[in-house]
Formats: C-alpha cells, sequence, structure tokens
C-alpha cells in the first residue's frame, strides 16, 4: 500500500480526524474481517491511496460490509503513516442501533398500554374475596369446629401411631442414594471444562452462520500458515477443536507478541472474537485493544499468554 502525499500527512491531525470522508470499498475479506477504502477526491483527500477498515468500525451497522458500498468514515494517524477508517458506516444501511430502539420504543409503547388496568374490577375482586372469607370464617367457627372437639381422641392418637410408624419405617437409604446422586452430577458439572463450553458456542455459531461473537476455547494446531503482511501483521494457523471443527486462528503481531516456537501438534487456547466462513471460521482480536473500545483476547501456548 502506497502513503499518502506529503501534502496530507501535514495537515492538522485533529481536523483530518473529525472530518467525515467519503469512499468506495474496493476490496473486502470477510474471511478476515479488515479491507481497504479508496477516498473520493471530492471528500479532501489529495491521493487515491486506500484507507485500512477493521470489521469492528462497523459493527454497528445491520449487515457485513461489502466490495463496492459506499462508506463514509473518519481518518486516524497510526505510527508509520498508516491511516485506519474509523467511526465507519455504510450508506442506505440501518445502524442496528436505531433498529433495536425502534422495536424497544414499540415494545415499551405496547406494554404500558397493557399494563393500564382499571381499579374498578380490581377494588370489586377484593370485596368479593372479603366476602367469601367471611362466610368461611362464620361456617367453622359454627360447624367444623364442634364436629372436630367431639371427635374421639384415642381415634386421633391411634391414627398419629401408626403415621409414625410408618414414617420410622422409611428406608434411609434413599435420601442418602439422593444426597450421593445429586453429589455426584453437581461434580459432573464441574469438571466441564471452559474449553467444552466455548467449543458448543463456537459450533452453535457456525451452524448459525453467526459472526462478532467473544469466544474462548482450546484446540491442537494442524496446520501452520504464512503471515498475512497486507495491511496489519497477522500470524496465522489452524487449530483443530474437540469436535473435529477447524478454526483459522489471526493474531495481530503488530500489536501482540509472535507466538515462537508453535508446530503442528500443540495445544493453543485462546479468547477473541469468532467471524463465520465456510471453513469453519475465523478469530482474531487475540489481543489487547490500544484505545480500549474492545475486549482484550489473548492466546495461551506452552504456559505463555500473548496479548
Amino acid at each position: 500500500m502506497t502513503e499518502l502525499s506529503v501534502s496530507l500527512c501535514t495537515r492538522n491531525k485533529n481536523k483530518m480526524h473529525n472530518r467525515i470522508v467519503k469512499g468506495t470499498l474496493v476490496r473486502w475479506k470477510d474471511d478476515k474481517g479488515f479491507g481497504f477504502i479508496e477516498p473520493e477526491t471530492a471528500s479532501g483527500t489529495d491521493s487515491h491511496t486506500d484507507v485500512f477498515i477493521h470489521v469492528s468500525q462497523l459493527r454497528h451497522m445491520s449487515r457485513r460490509p461489502q466490495e463496492g458500498d459506499t462508506i463514509f468514515f473518519q481518518i486516524e494517524h497510526k505510527p508509520g503513516g498508516k491511516l485506519n477508517a474509523i467511526e465507519a458506516r455504510i450508506e442506505g444501511v440501518e445502524v442496528k442501533a436505531d433498529a433495536e430502539a425502534k422495536t424497544k420504543t414499540k415494545t415499551k409503547s405496547r406494554l404500558k398500554h397493557n399494563n393500564r388496568t382499571p381499579i374498578g374490577p380490581i377494588l370489586y375482586r377484593i370485596g368479593i374475596m372479603m366476602v367469601v372469607l367471611a362466610i368461611a370464617s362464620f361456617a367453622y367457627n359454627r360447624v367444623i369446629a364442634p364436629f372436630l372437639a367431639s371427635s374421639s381422641t384415642v381415634g386421633i392418637e391411634s391414627k398419629v401411631a401408626v403415621a409414625a410408624d410408618d414414617s420410622s419405617q422409611q428406608p434411609q437409604s434413599s435420601v442418602q442414594n439422593g444426597t450421593v446422586q445429586k453429589g455426584a452430577i453437581a461434580k459432573g458439572a464441574a469438571q466441564k471444562g471452559t474449553s467444552q463450553l466455548g467449543t458448543s458456542q463456537i459450533a452453535e455459531a457456525f451452524k448459525n452462520r453467526q459472526s462478532g461473537l467473544q469466544v474462548n476455547s482450546s484446540g491442537t494446531v494442524s496446520k501452520i500458515l504464512s503471515d498475512d503482511n497486507e495491511g496489519s501483521r497477522h500470524q496465522r494457523f489452524i487449530l483443530r477443536l474437540s469436535n473435529g471443527q477447524t478454526l483459522l486462528i489471526a493474531h495481530n503481531i503488530d500489536l501482540a507478541p509472535r507466538i515462537s516456537g508453535i508446530a503442528v501438534g500443540d495445544n493453543v487456547a485462546f479468547y477473541g472474537q469468532y467471524e463465520f466462513n465456510n471453513k469453519g471460521g475465523v478469530v482474531h482480536w487475540t489481543h489487547n485493544d490500544p484505545q480500549g473500545r474492545h475486549p482484550g483476547g489473548w492466546l495461551k501456548h506452552k504456559g505463555q499468554t500473548y496479548q
């Protein structure tokens, strides 16, 4: 990628950062979650140099970006003269927050309308209940209580003795067995590792073609790939999860240390953002966000954490 001209680089950075620039998404790698925008000349740029954009800057849109989309964005200067697109949006595509706000407003309005219960019927029901309780109390005191008092105390004591004898003969083993069984279930549930839960989450996301999920699991390295040096540099390798699903790990080595000495057969744990593709998916953001706007991720290999 060529750098912007000297005149563009020497402009006031604050003004550049606040200016809305319009451009066309000329390249997009959906499996890696980034692409490049060609700014329009009318937007105030002096060059046709492409600007790097990451999928995280468009997560608020209701669909994923596609080549040919018109993008409105601001430019952020990075070390080494690199330019990144931030605060971006896709022309003609609805923002998730707007759609969710509309749905919530309709739901609240409907609930508020449904909750407007008239007070009159409630007071009427309370009155009916009080009358019924009064009648029941009167009947008990005048009829049922005298009848119970006249009953034979011997018969009552006999029934109590029989009930006590039956309860004393109940086997204690059933209660004890029940306690042991519950303890075994609880212990088995506790032994389910985070890795298994994360693998299930990833499998469900792949099945439903979901993206943008934070996942935590581990797998075995099945293939080492060459680094991706286009835009931000990424160390790449493929993991095979415990359920057989394969996953591409794209680890940004411009922001986090490279995993040295990694080899096929090694076990690697990870925490990052899952993106769907037809080959099993991609996990990236396995590092801390310098700007603190994205959850920090990591990789763990042979007892060492890379983030």
